[in-house]
């Protein structure tokens, strides 16, 4: 384990503006994105930014066989909140499963500041899974949450998992991605798609020395944060050029889904595998500077245009959140990372796909909406104990008329239905129902964009967590 480097605490809102200059410029200074070619996968625009793709829910396919490996390797990727920026004190010490990291820890950089790391350390073995790793300092990560998790679930099929974290403190998609920020070369940053394909390759090394099958299961990004806050300034580097040379990235949603297309190609070319490598990520939550976003939407409009490739675990305003409304406690950490976890079971374990608490279905009579979901476990509660209502359980009505009706009442009409009625039938157009989508003030902890739909899951926890899935933030086209 490395040495506690020196504390560099950054604020939110300072570690975001700081962030803003992590734009990528994708091929120098001036560079304009080429024309989109939309036969590229994720080239083609979402539908108007504003999440309102919904699909009926496909029917579940036949479970893929489970392929045995004995080291399974996640690689996790993101901002501060992958690095757990706020993840203090330490929780795991010690590891209840055959749980693997790297002999330097979770993180294989070093030398780190807020935007960037000039170091590799190159690891040489591995050993049990703990936590204490350090960014600036010794934290808590989502990894053991995950792994242990995993583990948990898979304890009959003997499911060993290696994981280790690349991510990087306030950067955007662009500086995360393959080839990373144009600006970085001369400041000798460790680019990080790079140390994950490092990883990768020291991994199957250690794995082969030792007579072990090898595998990359999957990638996890905790992320967001900064290309919310370059959108909602004007600062947005998208759209881009893709790292593919021909295609244009046209917004954050087409990001996600060159990102796992770069990742499964970048593992398949080191370990010749041909197990998928999904990218797994949590719905960004916690904007504390705007009223709304667009990430978060855009997450879910990659989910489901990139199924089984791109997946959203779920939301994040049911965790625990420092006094910044921005970065999760050490719990929060734990806890994200047994979400993660559970998701990984279902996809690698199971052989199944993997959808959160979601719509499928927005209709309107008069007027009464009528909202059915994607319940994971029915049937759906409004959970207004764990979660602090902000008023309708989250959900809001817009159109364009300039007065919209009020909602004045919202129930559950049925084990996967929420009805939501309103003062009088809508007339203006543009209809929108929205949940969880507007963030008002931070208050201290728990006061993120927020609602109080879940379902009933009860899935075990090792730590004494609630594993509820809670509804998405959404913000669908009613027509």
């Amino acid at each position: 384990m490395r040495a506690i480097r020196a504390l560099a605490l950054l604020a939110s809102l300072a570690s975001l503006a700081t962030a803003s200059a992590c734009q990528d410029d994708t091929s120098g200074p001036g560079a304009r994105p080429r024309k989109a070619d939309p036969t590229q996968p994720g080239a083609g625009p979402s539908d108007d930014g504003g999440g309102s793709t919904v699909d009926s829910g496909s029917v579940e396919p036949e479970a893929r066989p489970y392929v045995h490996y004995d080291v399974n390797h996640v690689l996790s990727t993101g901002q501060s909140n992958s690095v757990a920026n706020d993840g203090v004190p330490v929780l795991t010490t010690a590891q209840p499963y055959s749980n693997l990291m790297f002999d330097v820890g979770v993180m294989t950089a070093a030398d780190c500041d807020g935007d960037g790391c000039t170091a590799y350390q190159k690891p040489s073995s591995f050993l049990p899974l703990v936590e204490g790793d350090s960014f600036w300092y010794p934290v808590e990560t989502m990894s053991s949450g995950l792994a242990n998790e995993a583990a948990r679930l898979g304890l009959a099929k003997n499911h060993a998992l290696l994981v280790s974290v690349h991510g990087r403190s306030g950067n955007s998609y662009g500086c995360l991605r393959k080839g990373s920020c144009g600006w970085w070369p001369d400041r000798r940053y460790v680019e990080p798609f790079a140390e994950a394909m490092m990883q990768v390759s020291d991994a199957k090394a250690i794995a082969d020395a030792a007579g072990k099958s090898y595998a990359v299961r999957a990638v996890t990004a905790v992320h967001g944060e900064h290309d919310h806050f370059a959108y909602e300034t004007g600062e947005s580097a998208f759209p881009m050029n893709g790292t593919d040379g021909v295609s244009v990235v046209n917004d954050y949603a087409a990001g996600l889904i060159e990102w796992q297309k770069d990742y499964e190609a970048g593992v398949n070319a080191i370990t010749g595998q041909t197990a998928a490598v999904p990218l797994f990520i949590n719905q960004f939550s916690h904007w504390n500077n705007t009223p709304s976003t667009r990430i978060a939407y855009m997450q879910l409009d990659a989910h489901l245009r990139a199924p089984g490739k791109v997946i959203v675990v779920g939301p994040t305003y049911a965790l625990g959140y420092s006094s910044d409304c921005l970065h999760f406690t050490n719990h929060a950490e734990r806890q994200l990372g047994e979400y993660f976890g559970k998701a990984y079971a279902r996809v690698v374990l199971e052989g199944k796909t993997w959808e959160p608490l979601r719509p499928t279905q927005v209709t309107i009579a008069g007027n009464v909406v009528t909202v059915k979901f994607h319940v994971p476990s029915p049937p759906l509660v409004f959970d207004t104990t764990r979660v602090s209502d902000p008023g309708r359980y989250g959900f809001e009505w817009y159109d364009a008329s300039g007065a919209p009706p009020a909602i004045t009442k919202v129930e559950l009409a049925g084990p996967d239905t929420v009805a939501v009625t309103l003062a009088s039938a809508p007339t203006g157009a543009s209809k929108r129902l929205r949940y969880a989508y507007t963030f008002t003030e931070c208050r201290g902890t728990g006061t993120v964009a927020r609602g109080n739909l879940r379902d009933s899951d009860t899935t075990p926890s090792n730590y004494g967590y609630e594993l509820f899935n809670w509804a998405v933030h959404f913000d669908v086209a009613v027509q």
